[in-house]
């Protein structure tokens, strides 16, 4: 609609409630894929570190493939409503350095005989590294 057109109230109304029902919906997608990344950065970071051969090589191509497909949903959705905006800039920040630690935890410091307290570490800062997207995705769900 254009904003030269003459409105009724009602008419009013039922734009705006379409406008609304455009920007939850849109908010939802955005909380289903924090979900689903978050969830999978949890299972990743194991698979990767501790699986061998093909384990590892499905989990690292399956890391690119939700990688591109998560951009390419992000570039794609139309509607962005300033929270989702503010709490995702806050949530990237956090899931960033996170994920710096989990490397820099696999890389530098997990050595190759791996007991049960260097497991439980790693599994530990896997479930903190995707706990912020997870708990981004239930923000967003309470206020959308």
């Amino acid at each position: 609609m254009n904003a030269e057109e003459g409105l009724s109230p009602g008419q009013a109304l039922e734009e705006i409630d379409r406008v609304d029902q455009e920007v939850r919906r849109s908010a939802r997608g955005v909380a289903r894929l924090f979900l689903i990344l978050g969830l999978c950065t949890m299972v990743y970071w194991p698979a990767v570190s501790l699986g061998r051969g093909l384990v590892a090589g499905l989990a690292g191509a399956g890391w690119i493939v939700l990688t591109i497909a998560s951009c390419v949903y992000w570039s794609r959705m139309r509607v962005r409503d300033s929270y989702t905006m503010r709490i995702n800039s806050r949530v990237s920040a956090m899931y960033v350095l996170a994920t710096v630690v989990v490397f820099a935890f696999v890389a530098l410091v997990l050595p190759d005989d791996r007991g049960l307290g260097w497991i439980a570490a790693l599994v530990a800062l896997s479930v903190l590294a995707g706990s912020s997207l997870v708990y981004a995705a239930w923000r967003i769900r309470e206020v959308r």
